[in-house]
């Protein structure tokens, strides 16, 4: 087995949420000053506090400064499918790169053209999601919620590999998975 394969199953659950979170950051280099350390708006606040975890919805959202100032729900939903569909497009190139490198074992890389495939798939949810808000709230929510099942379908060929699964796609899975659940909260409450 090779050092980076004993590092990664060395790897405890607490870094892998470091590591998400640095991901996090990294996808959006130009918009991390518009990070403080205010507390979240009321709008915010109270969508964050119905997701899968809050100091990570929050982070997510306050990616873009105009979150801050929103007291608009529809406007809030506009700007997390946005952050949604440039994280998903993101991590889905981050994925391909993976799939394609010289480096990537041959096990891993058909789970991996997979995760991109499940990737794509996301991408058009979070889109469809968003042109959808002010035509079908329900279509939105649908959309938003089924946007998740990329992580979903990724973890689970990634899983049925005998090789390890990056722990930098875990950290993308996870934030997939965010994204869908932030987009659903929003869009659910939208549609009273």
């Amino acid at each position: 087995m090779d050092s980076h394969n004993i590092f990664i199953k060395q790897v405890a659950p607490a870094a892998v949420a470091s590591i998400a979170a640095f991901l996090l950051l990294l996808q959006f280099p130009s918009q991390t000053n518009a990070i403080t350390l205010n507390s979240p708006s009321n709008l915010v606040d109270g969508i964050c506090r119905k997701t899968l975890n809050y100091a990570d919805c929050v982070s997510a959202l306050q990616l873009d400064s105009l979150t801050l100032s929103t007291s608009d729900l529809n406007a809030l939903a506009r700007i997390a499918l946005e952050i949604a569909v440039a994280n998903t497009t993101n991590s889905k190139a981050f994925i391909q790169e993976l799939a394609e490198s010289k480096s990537t074992k041959p096990s891993l890389k058909r789970a991996l053209k997979l995760c991109v495939w499940a990737y794509e798939g996301s991408v058009a949810s979070f889109n469809s999601a968003k042109s959808e808000l002010d035509e079908d709230i329900s279509s939105a929510n649908y959309d938003a919620k089924v946007a998740g099942d990329g992580a979903v379908t990724c973890e689970t060929v990634l899983n049925s590999t005998e090789a390890d699964e990056p722990t930098e796609i875990k950290a993308r899975n996870y934030f997939l998975s965010l994204y869908s659940n932030i987009g659903s909260v929003i869009t659910d409450k939208l549609g009273g």
